[in-house]
């Protein structure tokens, strides 16, 4: 996968975090749906997006739920 290509992907799956459900956020099974990619280039991307922190988790049973990690405003 070239560069262009996994920035497009961070891209795209942070989009889709901004439109969540403000509670809830998404499964890395319906951002795969979302983004039409493989669920692991899913979750990987969704792990460089959590170490830069941009997407926080929390855990729903076995799930992991992303969002957006809001920022605080100064």
């Amino acid at each position: 996968m070239n560069r262009d290509k996994k920035k497009g992907l961070d891209e795209i799956i942070q989009r889709a975090l901004i439109n969540a459900p403000k509670f809830e956020g998404y499964t890395v099974k319906e951002l795969a749906g979302i983004t039409k990619a493989p669920w692991p280039t899913t979750r990987w991307h969704l792990e460089l997006l959590e170490a830069r922190g941009i997407v926080r988790h929390y855990q729903v049973g076995r799930a992991r739920v992303y969002s957006l990690k809001r920022r605080r405003q100064r």
